[in-house]
């Protein structure tokens, strides 16, 4: 392609370019983006949201396309399953519309290409609940009005068309922060917006130059700023949970399905896609209520609720290690919080329908439906995907990262994170427990007190590989059906019990579940429960504790009771409801209880 050439036409190859050096120049400023990221909620994350985004339509463009329509329509079916975070589904509904408006062209002249862009503007506004002007459909707006106004004045020249519309389009950018307070107030234009501009600047350099660049990728993590994180804006107090999914249907009502999710106490919703599949963002409290909803128009392929308050956090970040485990651990809320800690929610299934651990069903609600229905509970690993979100997001603000997973004896969850980590292999290390539950959570808790004292990865796991043997984790398992059915307990332990009139207590030993004792069923079981673990607690040592019930909150209570009047030294001694996951497995009435001889991590000079 000659500088000087006069483009009348683009093609599908010459599209297809054009599209891949404009995802190139956007994933090269994907930090930029992320740092003047205040709109609607200031959690750093949009580069890195439309970084991914465009990194699946990319994906996709391998080899020439056969015409123009089957293009696009690959490209917006790319960007619906890869969409992330508010921008990435207008950016998704954008290519949807340019898709459904160029069907009938095999090539885009002057006219054409206005045509389909004021078409592909209008369909990402109509995506919007709650339009908002000086956000980034106002760019794709005034960029395709430039397109269409060049287009009535007889340009013909496409390089001509996309530089006065990429100039028009910085120019909207610009007067992004008079439209919008947030943005003026922060001192920053739209991020989104910002990721057009980008976008658009990728392809007017191939249209000058005639060659992609180099695509930068996606595993190479950025390096960490060498300036302070600016937080502009305060983290969400409500509609903290970004809750996406993807639904697939016939002819799914789309009026509907909208009006349902704008009934719900929710924010910045977005409904981009079609009749057969659609892509649904909206900012949540209640992100099972979302997911109900819109289980009822059609199949959930995909669902994720990402806190925002959270990454919000990241970037007043204790510290350069940020820890990751799985709900199968089961913390204390309020450690959660107090430290950073970030979950990844194991999935749990009652038939065909899919939860997120303690997300999208609380223990109470799991429960319930465990009383009230035929159908029992299931357990399932996340997949990699979810880890791979969790990472990205981490690293995109130059974090390293230490996985503590469930043992991987007990669970594929470890196998998940180790997958996702490929992405990372300089910034993510996966370390496994060897345990689950209470035990798990201890060891989680005494890495992100030494991640937060500034501890390095390498110490931390150190540490821990210390650590690991001594913390002790047992189950007061009551009904060894549970644990069965989902293969963690071998079938004689469930004759034994049911022979004898004897309940297991069960433990971790080298990553499995095994039998350690019995206690007698009946009133004084949780005496001798208490008992039990007293004899396994130094009278001279400093332990931290933690009780987690599955539906038992009475009596672990009182176990908590027990234990603190009979032991003189105890650190700290939480009473949490066991993660569904954990129930699934343990059935209601078991009592976990984890041990930990306890020394605080030191802070670092």
């Amino acid at each position: 392609m000659s500088h000087n050439e006069v483009i009348t036409h683009i093609d599908a190859p010459r599209l297809q370019s054009a599209i891949l050096a404009g995802i190139a120049n956007v994933l090269k400023h994907r930090d930029h983006i992320n740092k003047i990221n205040v709109f609607p909620v200031p959690d750093g994350d949009t580069g890195t949201n439309l970084a991914f985004t465009l990194s699946e339509i990319r994906s996709v463009l391998s080899g020439t396309p056969h015409n123009l329509p089957e293009l696009l329509d690959r490209i917006a079916q790319a960007a619906l399953d890869g969409a992330r975070g508010n921008s990435g589904a207008i950016m998704a509904q954008y290519f949807q519309g340019l898709s459904e408006s160029a069907q009938t062209y095999q090539v885009l002249d002057a006219p054409r290409l206005a045509k389909v862009s004021v078409a592909a503007a209008k369909s990402a506004w109509g995506a919007m609940s709650e339009p908002v002007p000086g956000t980034l459909p106002t760019v794709l707006e005034d960029f395709a009005n430039e397109l269409s106004d060049l287009a009535n004045q007889g340009v013909e020249d496409l390089r001509e068309l996309i530089g006065r519309g990429l100039k028009r389009a910085k120019k909207s950018l610009a007067d992004t922060p008079k439209q919008l307070a947030a943005l003026k107030e922060a001192g920053v234009v739209d991020a989104g917006g910002q990721g057009f501009v980008d976008f658009l600047e990728g392809i007017w350099q191939f249209t000058r130059s005639g060659k992609v660049p180099q695509l930068p990728e996606m595993k190479t993590a950025p390096q960490p700023s060498t300036e302070a994180h600016s937080v502009h804006g305060q983290a969400p107090e409500t509609h903290r949970f970004c809750t996406e999914c993807l639904v697939e249907g016939q002819d799914m009502d789309m009026a509907a399905l909208r009006a349902e999710l704008e009934a719900l106490d929710a924010s910045s919703l977005v409904v981009a896609g079609s009749l057969k599949r659609a892509r649904i963002h909206i900012h949540t409290d209640s992100p099972g209520d979302v997911f109900r909803i819109c289980g009822q128009y059609g199949d959930i392929r995909q669902q994720k609720a990402d806190d925002m308050t959270r990454q919000h956090a990241l970037m007043n970040q204790q510290g350069q290690v940020a820890i990751v485990t799985d709900s199968a651990a089961d913390l204390p809320a309020e450690e959660i919080e107090r430290l950073g800690i970030h979950v990844v929610p194991v999935r749990l299934n009652f038939g065909d329908e899919e939860f997120l651990d303690k997300l999208t069903i609380t223990p109470q609600e799991f429960y319930a439906r465990v009383a009230n229905s035929n159908i029992k509970p299931q357990t399932s690993q996340p997949p990699p995907s979810a880890f791979t979100r969790q990472f990205d997001l981490l690293t995109s603000h130059g974090l390293h990262v230490l996985a503590m997973q469930v043992s991987g004896k007990l669970s594929g969850t470890l196998q998940a994170a180790k997958t996702a980590s490929r992405h990372h292999p300089d910034q993510i290390q996966v370390f496994d427990t060897e345990t689950a539950a209470c035990g798990q959570a201890l060891l989680v808790l005494f890495a992100a007190e030494a991640a937060a004292k500034g501890w390095e990865t390498t110490a931390i796991i150190s540490k821990l590989k210390e650590m690991r043997g001594h913390v002790s984790t047992f189950a007061w398992v009551r009904d060894l059906s549970w644990g069965v059915r989902g293969g963690r307990v071998k079938p004689w332990m469930e004759t034994l019990s049911k022979r004898l009139g004897i309940d297991l207590i069960l433990t971790t030993q080298g990553g499995l579940l095994k039998p350690k004792s019995v206690l007698r069923a009946g009133p004084q079981a949780l005496d001798r429960y208490a008992r039990f673990l007293l004899k396994r607690m130094k009278k001279d040592q400093t332990y931290r504790v933690i009780i987690s019930h599955n539906n038992a909150e009475a009596d672990a209570k009182r176990l908590r009771e027990r234990l603190l009047q009979a032991h003189p030294n105890v650190d700290a001694c939480w009473v949490e409801q066991a993660s569904p996951a954990v129930g699934a497995h343990a059935g209601p009435g078991c009592l976990v209880v984890g041990l930990q001889p306890w020394r605080a991590p030191e802070s670092l000079s």
